[in-house]
């Protein structure tokens, strides 16, 4: 049984689900943790509704639904996005006892938050938040994760800096993912309500600044977002292969080549969005309105 458990955990982890289900199926009896890997297999495949199928299985059979059962089935309904279950679920745990000094709680709501998350509602997650700690649950950097999605989602910078802010008020870690997060917030923003490059500028120096403070250094997926932010674009992968897009300003063009060089001094790894960009660059600052025209009638092509 721990054999097969360990295959069907593999396969998921792999994203091979049938494969996991062919391991699952070779079992003559099942236990409460090969139920969680199966469900857990599910979650990382994307395959909802099996997972959901094997939950409603276990719980209509004999066996305890143990909080290994419910983190795997919480992951999953933060992956799939769906809060309403994942909120019953969460509750269905609570009342069961099996919340109360689980060391499996913090995952557990982790998946509620990523399902509250997935809809921008940052209110939500926030209420969720605060509900689990009236419980007894320690919050941790994941959680704080899920708000920022939450930030980025509903374009929300001032709910994304207080975030920050009160990670640090209650001395929890911020690391370069949240300050990825919290960028694509204010990207996004820019691209929605178009400010102008200046107020792009301006909320660039405040997420810098604050990083400084924490002590946490840039990565590849966080000067992307930078890049973003200069250009005023919500997408970079969409925005190098859309032909109908408007010529970035010259500020843009300029804003976004100086992140591009800075990654290149601190030895960075660029994004294969990023690598195209480089390539661009020189195009952008020098075409006129038609050569524009006529280089985005071939951005499909961009090089690797």
């Amino acid at each position: 049984m721990k054999r097969i458990t360990g295959e069907i955990c593999q396969w998921g982890r792999k994203r091979w689900f049938d494969r996991a289900l062919e391991a699952w199926d070779q079992a003559e009896t099942k236990d409460a943790i090969m139920y969680s890997a199966i469900i857990g297999a599910a979650a990382n495949c994307k395959e909802f509704d099996h997972g959901m199928h094997f939950w409603e299985e276990i719980q209509s059979s004999s066996l305890d639904v143990t909080d290994t059962v419910y983190s795997s089935v919480l992951k999953l309904l933060g992956f799939k996005g769906d809060h309403p279950t994942a909120s019953r679920i969460w509750q269905q745990m609570a009342d069961s006892g099996l919340l109360a000094g689980s060391k499996r709680q913090q995952s557990c709501l982790t998946g509620v938050l990523n399902a509250a998350a997935s809809a921008g509602d940052a209110e939500l997650v926030k209420k969720e938040m605060k509900a689990a700690q009236a419980l007894g649950v320690e919050l941790n950097p994941a959680h704080f994760g899920c708000l920022l999605k939450a930030c980025r989602q509903s374009r929300d910078i001032e709910a994304a800096e207080q975030a920050i802010l009160q990670m640090r008020d209650e001395s929890i870690k911020v690391n370069i993912i949240h300050y990825t997060t919290y960028m694509g917030a204010c990207a996004r923003f820019v691209a929605d309500t178009r400010p102008g490059h200046a107020k792009a500028v301006e909320l660039e120096q405040k997420v810098l600044t604050m990083m400084e403070e924490d002590m946490v250094s840039p990565n590849d997926y966080f000067l992307e977002e930078r890049v973003m932010l200069h250009l005023g674009i919500g997408n970079l992968r969409d925005w190098l292969v859309d032909d109908s897009r408007p010529r970035p300003s010259a500020e843009e063009v300029e804003g976004a080549a100086a992140v591009l060089q800075e990654a290149i001094e601190h030895n960075i790894r660029l994004t294969l969005g990023l690598r195209q960009l480089r390539d661009l660059i020189p195009a952008l600052r020098d075409a006129s309105e038609e050569g524009y025209a006529l280089l985005n009638a071939g951005r499909q092509a961009l090089p690797a």
